[in-house]
């Protein structure tokens, strides 16, 4: 029960942590780098994966609907990898590979959000 809590407040420092990050710093960078793989209503969009980042990091912090919460961290992380880490995309070997390693981290983070969904 410790450890499962250790691991769910970790999972809320990424997510929280990035999203405050993300949300208040980085807003039109985001939203540039969408608008460049072609994603319609790129601010929203934007805002709209905020809100997933932020309802479903909150849930997990005060341990409400834990499931509901990590579906909804699994979601965002899937289409922000998607969106952000087209590592075909990318011609420098270096920054490719980073981007397919990030693409493995995105893996292994679902993973654990699953394994808080079937507790």
């Amino acid at each position: 029960m410790l450890a499962e809590a250790i691991g769910r407040y970790l999972l809320v420092v990424l997510y929280l942590g990035t999203a405050l990050i993300n949300s208040t710093t980085k807003v039109k960078q985001h939203r540039e780098r969408i608008e460049a793989v072609g994603i319609p209503f790129a601010g929203a969009m934007l805002w709209f994966g905020f809100a997933l980042q932020y309802a479903g990091s909150l849930m997990l912090l005060f341990d409400w609907h834990t499931e509901i919460g990590a579906g909804l961290l699994i979601l965002f992380t899937i289409s922000a990898t998607a969106i952000f880490h087209r590592y075909w995309l990318v011609e420098d070997p270096l920054r490719r590979h980073m981007h397919f390693s990030f693409i493995f981290s995105n893996i292994g983070l679902c993973g654990g959000l699953v394994m808080l969904m079937a507790r």
